[in-house]
């Protein structure tokens, strides 16, 4: 028996998650409570506490909202068919980057570390962040060390911090954007010092 989901009630979501990440984007994790996303999102209180009866809950919700997942590879770039892995490298690192260039991110990702100190739901979120970009770049680094382009003891995780915390430093410290050739020297830096 298929389950039908009232569209009103899909609606309320999908507002209450824009307005929490919204204040979360404006003005941090703190701004993000029960009234003032009910106020933001047009709704009454109680259907904020309805879906999420939980503060934690719904910060949780707008910092996951924050930073979605990567598409997968377009079928060209993925190593399965044989190209250079060293493309798809490229190409995931640049989708992961790619949301870092809007005001969201930078906001969720502070509050995301700034939180993990402190709270363990949040800091799992973050390791779930780290696994997530792992995840992402594991098919074409695995396919790097089997064609003998990274040496044999280099994981995904490795890889990700050599090459996710270079882009993380140039974005947010030093303020510069993440073009192609930016992607692209982290990436063949990391395999030539990993060859």
């Amino acid at each position: 028996m298929e389950v039908r989901t009232d569209p009103r009630l899909l609606r309320s979501r999908e507002a209450i998650v824009a307005a929490a990440t919204a204040l979360l984007t404006e003005s941090g994790l703190e701004a993000v409570t029960h009234q003032t996303v009910a106020t933001r999102a047009g709704v009454g209180r109680a259907t904020v506490y309805r879906h999420w009866p939980s503060l934690l809950d719904l910060r949780l919700t707008a910092l996951e909202a924050g930073i979605p997942p990567p598409p997968p590879a377009p079928e060209h770039l993925r190593v399965a068919s044989g190209n250079d892995p060293r493309e798809e490298l490229i190409h995931r690192l640049g989708e992961l980057a790619e949301p870092w260039e809007e005001e969201q991110a930078g906001a969720v990702l502070a509050a995301i570390l700034g939180g993990s100190r402190h709270d363990e739901d949040i800091r799992r979120l973050r390791e779930s962040l780290v696994h997530q970009i792992a995840e992402a770049l594991r098919p074409a680094v695995t396919a790097a060390v089997q064609r003998g382009r990274l040496r044999p003891d280099v994981t995904p995780e490795t890889f990700a911090m050599a090459t996710a915390g270079p882009l993380f430093f140039e974005r947010f410290l030093a303020g510069n954007g993440l073009d192609r050739d930016a992607v692209s020297a982290v990436v063949d830096a990391a395999l030539k010092g990993w060859s």
